[in-house]
């Protein structure tokens, strides 16, 4: 009696154990939501002197004139940036002011929710527009703090390139500062910079492309004009401005684009 009665209660708790597990909700894994991200492009500033990468502070170079410099400050503004896709529609960044400081190693910036599609032509202003320009200073890369606004003036200082230089008449180094800022009537130093693409830059989900651009201090020095320290040791307005700026919207040029 004893053991039937044993093995009654043994089956009676197995039942109930399979119908307790039975009862149990199993609740699913939460599922893995996969959020596509928009194209991004990062653009990246690489000074160069006589096609190698710029030594700063210490190494001394020879422009077409012949005269010997340093560079200690190599900083500009690359605004409004414009990108055309193939089918000729136009991508324009909003709040698109960027400082490009490359003696600091500020040398990149990134431009995030491209349409996808495939990019034939970038275009940039060297400088400020005018309308940012009478606003006052402002946040982010428009602020004061980024040294590159004139207090006297209201106004931003779109190019700003610092040494220490040698010339045959003053062979005693000494320094020199060309600051470019105006942006109004013979004072209007913005400049426009134009690359149709001979590799395209193709936007994609969940990618991001990099546009790699070498920028040429030896232009700065040459065409249209002979640049000479002699004469241009100190520039921050006027004909000399208006004179480097003509050069120097030459010195950029796209080195290489990844996908």
């Amino acid at each position: 009696m004893a053991k039937t009665y044993f093995f009654t209660s043994l089956i009676l708790v197995s039942v109930f154990f399979l119908s307790c597990k039975k009862d149990q909700k199993i609740e699913p894994e939460n599922p893995v939501i996969v959020v596509d991200k928009q194209p991004s492009a990062v653009f990246n500033f690489k000074a160069i002197v006589n096609n190698l990468p710029l030594i700063p502070n210490t190494k001394w170079y020879a422009n077409a004139n012949g005269d010997s410099f340093t560079v200690t400050k190599f900083n500009y503004y690359i605004s409004n940036i414009k990108l055309k896709l193939s089918d000729g529609s136009i991508f324009s960044e909003v709040e698109s002011y960027h400082i490009i400081k490359n003696v600091e190693g500020v040398n990149s910036f990134t431009i995030a929710n491209l349409p996808e599609g495939t990019y034939n032509q970038i275009e940039f202003l060297i400088g400020v527009d005018s309308l940012r320009n009478v606003s006052g200073a402002q946040t982010g890369d428009l602020s004061p703090d980024s040294l590159m606004f004139w207090d006297w003036s209201s106004g931003y200082i779109f190019f700003k390139f610092e040494g220490h230089k040698k010339t045959s008449t003053m062979p005693i180094e000494d320094s020199y500062a060309m600051h470019i800022g105006g942006f109004s009537g013979p004072d209007n130093f913005i400049k426009k910079c134009t690359f149709n693409l001979s590799s395209t830059l193709i936007a994609s989900k969940n990618k991001q492309s990099k546009v790699f651009y070498n920028v040429n201090i030896d232009e700065i020095f040459i065409n249209p004009l002979l640049i000479d320290f002699d004469t241009y040791s100190v520039v921050g307005g006027g004909k000399k401005a208006q004179d480097i700026s003509d050069n120097y919207k030459d010195m950029f040029s796209i080195d290489h684009i990844e996908n």
